[in-house]
């Protein structure tokens, strides 16, 4: 080396370099910020609003037997296996593929994934900031009827502990009343009509798109501008944010969770929630669900956790990262779950309506059902601004990520034109950004939003995640990524992790993705049915990211047909590029000599596994 000057990424330059690329690449100013980050992005509306319903739906106390079981045999190897090939050679989602050009349409199947993801996941932070608008209000727009956008059927709960007594206006016949409750669109508490007729002004259908709702439009325009503040200088603005982002949640929904422990019910709550039905574990269905949990929670095949990864130092650790961090997430998903029964137990008690009657899914239950339980405690318009800047604040750290995979991907795709423009990057992708959820801010929004969110993730992670396990356990090699984990952190892979990476990972993954797409139910909206056509445009929407795959591997394998045969042409899109190498250049030299030495035939790389 010409001297012993580093980048800060720790990557030793000599001066040629240091005139050759002006770029040089951010790494996270402290260990902690990358920590946080990810448990942030990990930390989502799926542990907090989707785990405790599918938990109570599924067994309660028992569901976290194959939810713990599909955590540490699907979700925390691959977890671990994108994080270490980032880290490893300092690349994010679409430069890693270097090691395997052929499959480089994953790395850029995940950009394409993430671009669709945030385009319309940023709708769920434009709402809460109108909740927390309103929740400013003397009296909670959502717990009273005779407003503007109310109905005439809105029904209004007068309650004490024993029984219900519902106010219905009686300006209707009961013909009229009997035709309107069937109304495919129709809310009935306070609070429905507000998400419904207020909030998203909903329209008849999908085909009804209607005028804009410039209310929501406003939210989503503040929700933008947030976020490209945080992220304007990269990871090094980011990874400072994400110490309140990231943190606020955990006391927010600590602090709603006392207040609710000693209300009314709240134990009955509890019971409900943890108290298991092991007989649910015969259902296959139930180990079906819990697999998916794991992987809407932790996030891997959408190109987020390789790129927080990528802006690690080479040695920091990795596996004991990856462990944590899975432990926090899912640890998050099960006490979120403990905070909503405890929420929904006192709702139940004060209303004297069943547990499982107020129990529901997706963005209606944090927007319905929440709302009308904390209108219940003492102070509501407190705890509900609370509740929904711990929802802002969710989600705000689930999009820094999603937002930094696309932003990454083209920096590090373009360095020389854009390393030194990244905020004007990060500008322009907020900005279409922005144009494409301003679609979803429509009346008839709604619909799309349910179609695109249903269908948009039904294939690319589990396909993505199945191809990555494969390229690197018997394409790259086992033992040549055992060694490259050992010369980033000191230590081999156990034969444990390797067996789970080579076989029982890569076999669980496409048994899922097979039973998911043959149980797979069109989306619904309430009971609101979609056309025919519908079904069509959602299925594109969830092809839509595999595309790359094939035009990538046509790529690849025609940049050597020139001259060698198309058997051969494959095999030299399989080996890795040039450019392939540990993050700190000083280990290059004995990486290019571990590559040239281990053995690359089936039987040989069958026994590495077991080594």
């Amino acid at each position: 080396m010409a001297n012993n000057e580093k980048d800060e990424s720790n990557v030793p330059m000599t001066e040629g370099a240091k005139h050759e690329d002006p770029y040089q690449r951010q790494t996270w100013s402290r260990h902690l910020d990358y920590l946080l980050t990810v448990v942030g992005y990990c930390v989502g509306f799926g542990n907090l609003l989707r785990f405790p319903y599918i938990c109570s739906r599924n067994g309660g106390g028992a569901f976290l037997l194959p939810f713990i079981c599909c955590l540490l045999i699907t979700g925390f190897p691959m977890f671990f296996l994108e994080s270490a090939l980032s880290q490893f050679s300092g690349k994010a989602s679409q430069q890693v593929w270097s090691f395997c050009p052929l499959f480089k349409g994953v790395g850029i199947g995940g950009v394409v994934l993430s671009s669709i993801f945030t385009s319309y996941y940023n709708l769920y932070l434009a709402w809460p900031i109108y909740y927390m608008v309103k929740s400013c209000s003397s009296v909670l727009p959502w717990t009273t009827c005779g407003n503007t956008w109310n109905t005439d059927l809105c029904v209004e709960t007068v309650t004490n502990a024993n029984n219900t007594n519902m106010t219905v206006p009686s300006n209707n016949a009961s013909a009229t009343i009997t035709e309107l409750w069937e109304n495919v669109t129709l809310a009935h508490t306070p609070a429905e009509e507000f998400w419904q007729y207020n909030v998203l002004n909903i329209s008849s259908g999908l085909e009804d798109v209607g005028f804009v709702q410039w209310h929501i439009l406003g939210c989503l325009f503040g929700s933008v501008v947030i976020i490209f503040l945080c992220l304007v200088r990269g990871v090094k603005s980011s990874g400072k944010v994400v110490y309140v982002t990231a943190l606020l949640p955990y006391v927010l929904l600590t602090s709603i969770f006392i207040v609710t422990l000693f209300q009314p019910g709240a134990l009955d709550g509890i019971l409900y929630y943890v108290v298991p039905d092991f007989a649910k574990l015969l259902d296959l269905q139930v180990w079906l669900e819990a697999c998916l949990q794991v992987f809407y929670s932790l996030g891997p095949g959408y190109g987020a956790v390789g790129t927080a990864a990528s802006y690690k130092t080479f040695h920091q650790p990795c596996l004991r990262d990856c462990l944590i961090l899975s432990i926090i997430s899912e640890g998050t998903s099960i006490f979120s779950g403990l905070v909503t029964f405890t929420v929904l137990g006192s709702m139940a008690q004060k209303t004297g309506v069943p547990i499982a009657k107020v129990v529901s899914t997706g963005p209606g239950f944090g927007y319905v059902t929440y709302p009308e339980a904390l209108a219940q405690l003492p102070l509501p318009q407190l705890w509900s601004f609370l509740f929904f800047l711990m929802l802002l604040m969710v989600g705000l750290d689930s999009q820094f990520l999603g937002m930094e995979v696309i932003i990454t991907a083209l920096v590090d795709g373009y360095p020389r034109q854009l390393g030194k423009r990244r905020p004007l990057v990060t500008g322009g992708c907020c900005l279409i950004l922005f144009l494409f959820g301003s679609i979803f801010c429509t009346q008839g929004g709604p619909y799309m939003f349910q179609l695109v969110d249903w269908y948009v993730a039904s294939l690319g992670p589990m396909v993505f995640c199945t191809l990555e396990c494969v390229a690197v356990m018997w394409i790259y090699g086992a033992q040549r990524f055992s060694s490259d984990v050992e010369m980033m952190t000191g230590k081999h892979l156990s034969p444990a992790v390797k067996v789970l990476l080579a076989f029982v990972t890569p076999a669980i993954l496409l048994i899922v993705f097979i039973l998911t797409v043959i149980s797979y139910q069109p989306p619904t909206y309430g009971k609101y049915v979609f056309p025919s056509y519908a079904n069509i445009i959602g299925w594109c929407f969830a092809v839509m990211p595999l595309l790359p795959l094939p035009v990538f591997i046509v790529i690849a394998v025609r940049k050597h047909r020139g001259k060698s045969s198309l058997k051969k042409s494959v095999k030299l899109a399989l080996k890795p590029n040039k450019d392939w190498c540990p993050a700190d250049a000083s280990y290059k030299e004995a990486h290019m000599i571990n590559q040239k030495t281990q053995r690359h035939t089936f039987k040989e790389n069958l026994f590495d596994v077991f080594k």
